[in-house]
């Protein structure tokens, strides 16, 4: 086995799904896919009639989770499905052994360092150190166990140490000297992207806990102004004035008749409407708005009724938008086709050409000819409806939020932060401005 190795996510979850005996993991919390892993150890433990005792320990705190290093719902499920979980204030030390091979842990918070980065993260932990990690960190496990392991790991680590020159052959790492070009790139990336000063980067984590960027948008609803675009080359004819006439026909819906057949989509829109009122709170300052995280949830749950709403609403104005293009659409034809049968040199080459005269072929050519045209570049009903997205797109403030005074007035009179809060930034705000101007 490697000494020293990367152990991404995903190789963590192997890890824990091939345990045939005993299972120790220990980490800050724990992520979505490590549940869903445990899940499957059991599932198949119970399936092929064998037993797995699974053991884990976490830091079972708001900090912890608010700096990225698990999910709370996902801890909350193990709780609840009765797993072994204890929690240890503060341990950043996390390992996992499963069977007989252990690997310490060097575990990234993942709003730092994504799930599927490999870095150099694990060390594989020596026999005699598995079970003093079992004994120091797992207390409730069987004491004479421990103490035959024990001894048994001692043993086996001596035979380990006896090859010296095997472990000194061993792999070494690619460690590089720093050179010119590295050391300029890396003094252009901290330019384009300052280090953020701890003190500094408490404050933004304090106050990105109260709220957050929002931004929540109904796409494809503005069905009543819809036209109708007419590609380069969809009409048979390049005849200014049949196109002039054409395009006072090309608004997809008549906005006065459309209005009682699309009732049902402008009540969706004012349920949108409502929730961005109740939850939302816009700032000049940004595009998006602010969302106090205490309503997170509930926010979460009205997008949700929304999203069932949308639905319901398509299928209540399908039939009614179907008839409304139709009704637009059999206009156009109708215009297209006189125009064509007022004009048939446009559907033949030539002025000479001997069908001009037959009056009955040149109506039935302009029916065809029009229907053909029209059919390329009209939409359909489910079309339109399957471009309607609640779009709803979250991102948290920053440093540079922070530092901007009237950004943080909007704030206080959005009574999102008290006046002892706005005093904290704006005295930040000055202080960092200073600060700034000195360097």
């Amino acid at each position: 086995m490697e000494y020293f190795k990367t152990i991404t996510q995903e190789d963590l979850v192997t890890l824990i799904e091939d345990t045939k005996k005993s299972l120790f993991l220990c980490l800050p919390s724990l992520h979505e896919e490590l549940e869903n892993a445990l899940g499957y150890l059991d599932h198949t433990a119970h399936h092929n009639n064998f037993e797995v005792a699974i053991q884990i320990l976490i830091d079972f705190d708001g900090q912890t989770f608010r700096q990225g290093y698990g999910n709370y719902t996902t801890v909350d499920k193990l709780i609840k499905d009765d797993y072994n979980l204890k929690t240890l204030k503060d341990n950043r030390i996390s390992f996992i052994i499963s069977d007989d091979i252990g690997y310490y842990l060097f575990v990234e918070s993942r709003s730092l360092i994504p799930a599927e980065k490999e870095t150099i993260n694990a060390v594989r932990i020596d026999p005699v150190s598995l079970v003093r990690l079992k004994h120091y960190f797992f207390p409730g496990t069987d004491h004479k166990d421990i103490e035959d392991e024990l001894t048994n790991a001692i043993i086996e680590e001596s035979k380990l140490l006896e090859n010296s020159k095997a472990i000194l052959r061993q792999n070494k790492a690619k460690v590089a000297d720093i050179s010119e070009e590295l050391r300029n790139l890396v003094e252009k990336d901290l330019k384009q992207n300052p280090a953020m000063h701890p003190d500094h980067k408490r404050l933004v984590e304090f106050y990105s806990n109260k709220f957050q960027y929002v931004k929540l948008k109904f796409e494809g609803s503005r069905l009543q102004y819809k036209r109708i675009e007419l590609p380069p080359n969809a009409l048979p004819i390049k005849d200014a004035a049949l196109i002039q006439r054409l395009k006072t026909r090309l608004d997809l819906f008549d906005k006065e008749t459309s209005k009682a057949q699309l009732s049902a989509l402008e009540d969706f829109k004012k349920q949108v409407s409502d929730v961005r009122t109740l939850f939302l709170t816009k700032v000049k300052s940004r595009d998006e708005s602010l969302l106090a995280k205490k309503h997170r949830i509930e926010f979460d749950e009205s997008i949700g009724k929304l999203r069932s709403s949308m639905e319901a609403t398509k299928s209540k104005i399908l039939l009614s938008i179907n008839n409304l293009i139709q009704e637009t659409k059999q206009k156009v034809l109708a215009e297209l086709r006189d125009f064509l049968i007022e004009n048939p040199t446009a559907m033949f080459h030539g002025t000479d050409s001997p069908w001009l005269k037959d009056k009955a072929y040149i109506e039935q050519m302009a029916k065809s000819e029009s229907e053909q045209t029209i059919q390329s570049i009209w939409p359909k009903a489910h079309e339109l409806l399957d471009n309607f997205n609640l779009d709803v797109q979250y991102s948290d403030i920053t440093l540079e939020d922070l530092k901007n005074e009237e950004f943080v007035k909007e704030l206080h009179r959005a009574k999102l932060i008290n006046h002892a809060d706005m005093n904290e930034l704006t005295e930040f705000s000055k202080g960092l401005k200073l600060l700034y101007n000195h360097q």
